[in-house]
């Protein structure tokens, strides 16, 4: 067994331990952050920790509704800008805690004043003692390149806390059942297997989704580059439809991720309309309805809503990905040019 593979297998557990840990700092950071009445959130990630931290975005405007940016840590280390984050609740995202840039940005916040949060999969990194508050990923040690735990596991840290703060119980519930429901979805890695068996000759791969999706259908595109080297894009549906829409013909082979919920619709209309080109259509769904007219698809029995579903799907891209590297011969333990942890400036 492949590291990768273990510890895909291993996020059950993880995701269990993540919530326990981390449940009394969700309170005292939200009882922080609505006694400063802050204004909106500025999070700064790269990588996988990049599409967790979008996928944050979603959850915290639409349940919190405040503001949410994706921070340009450039701004500080190339441009040697500060921002006023005064009125900010500033997080910065990475498994290692190393990563320079989304500390500089941190920094910048400390300097106004503004309250900092870190989530890692390191107790003593630099970027968790540097924070006023540390969210810890509680993953165990992740030896593969490819993040696959410690992305679930700031999934699950982000996504709860914005549930938390928002008072969401619901979807709090929801949050607390996925780690037993991804038996599920490991149980369905023979036709995964399969599946990547059938597509393992690739050569591009477009990637598309909606909603708290989208950021799936970004760290799927990811996982497919940087474990089996094929040239995966990823688009929100509704961004594809102005202009790549027209680079697609029977040559290209679309991966829809299309769950039953509030992008059912929208990813229905874009099945429908890329059926007549030609291409090869997939589809991750969770609903056998969205996946009628497609080449193949990966249904899953499991219902939920927008806020959870991206885990299912992701652990789905995870097992493809894997199996599609070990089918064209590859080490996806060690991709070339990759090592764990990257620090960009």
């Amino acid at each position: 067994m492949t590291l990768m593979e273990k510890e895909i297998l291993e996020q059950s557990s993880v995701l269990k331990s993540c919530i326990e840990y981390n449940l009394p700092t969700f309170e005292a950071l939200a009882k922080a952050v609505k006694k400063k009445k802050i204004t909106n959130v500025v999070i700064a990630a790269r990588g996988s920790s990049n599409n967790a931290s979008n996928y944050f975005k979603y959850c915290f405007e639409s349940l919190a509704g405040l503001p949410v940016s994706l921070a340009a840590p450039g701004i500080n280390t190339i441009y040697n800008a500060k921002l006023d984050l005064s009125h900010s609740l500033v997080i910065g995202v990475s498994q290692s805690g190393a990563a320079a840039d989304a500390m500089a940005v941190l920094e910048n916040a400390k300097a106004c004043g503004a309250i900092t949060v870190s989530v890692t999969n390191t107790l003593e990194s630099k970027m968790a003692n540097m924070t006023d508050f540390h969210l810890y990923c509680n993953a165990g040690k992740e030896l593969s390149v490819a993040a696959t735990k410690t992305l679930t596991a700031q999934l699950m840290i982000l996504g709860y806390f914005a549930a938390y703060y928002a008072k969401n119980e619901q979807v709090q519930k929801e949050l607390t059942q996925v780690a037993d429901n991804l038996q599920k979805i490991f149980d369905l890695k023979p036709q995964i297997q399969e599946l990547a068996q059938k597509y393992k000759d690739l050569n591009s791969l477009i990637v598309l989704a909606r909603g708290t999706n989208y950021p799936i259908a970004q760290e799927t595109a990811l996982k497919i580059q940087e474990t089996t080297y094929i040239n995966a894009r990823s688009y929100a549906a509704s961004d594809f439809h102005h202009g790549p829409f027209a680079i697609v013909d029977q040559n290209y082979t679309v991966l829809l991720i299309a769950p039953a919920g509030n992008s059912q619709k929208d990813m229905q209309e874009m099945k429908e309309k890329l059926l007549p080109t030609g291409a090869k259509i997939l589809v991750f769904t969770n609903k056998k309805e969205l996946a009628e007219g497609a080449a193949d698809s990966i249904v899953y029995d499991i219902e939920g809503s927008d806020y959870v579903t991206p885990f299912y799907n992701v652990v789905i891209a995870q097992l493809w990905a894997l199996n599609i590297s070990l089918a064209r011969g590859l080490n996806p333990d060690a991709p070339r040019g990759l090592q764990k942890i990257t620090i960009t400036k």
